[in-house]
C-alpha cells in the first residue's frame, strides 16, 4: 500500500469530518499496488446522506493536504453498486 499511516490517520480525519463519525473508507485502485508509481488516490466512502457541497470540501481538502488528485466516491450504507463491489472487495478499509 503505497501511503503512510499518517496520510491514513489524515484522510480518515478530514473524511468523518466533513462526512460523519460514521463514515466507512475503503482504498482503492493503483494506490493498493507497491510495483506503482504515481496516480490518484481512490477513495470509497459509505455514509449517512450529506449535502454535496460537504463532499466537494472534503475531497478539495484532502486534494490541498495531500498534494495529488482525489477521486471521493461517496454513497450511502450498504450500497451495492459495482463500483461499491470492487472497493469493498479488493480495497483496504482505513
Amino acid at each position: 500500500m503505497r501511503i503512510t499511516a499518517a496520510t491514513a490517520d489524515l484522510i480518515t480525519h478530514h473524511i468523518r469530518r466533513h462526512l460523519g463519525p460514521s463514515a466507512r473508507i475503503w482504498l482503492f485502485g493503483s494506490r493498493l499496488d507497491d510495483g506503482k508509481r504515481g496516480g490518484d488516490l481512490d477513495l470509497y466512502v459509505e455514509a449517512e446522506p450529506c449535502p454535496i457541497w460537504a463532499t466537494l470540501r472534503c475531497k478539495l481538502d484532502l486534494e490541498e493536504e495531500l498534494d495529488m488528485p482525489v477521486d471521493l466516491i461517496v454513497r450511502g450504507h450498504g450500497d451495492d453498486s459495482p463500483i461499491a463491489s470492487i472497493a469493498k472487495q479488493d480495497g483496504h478499509v482505513l
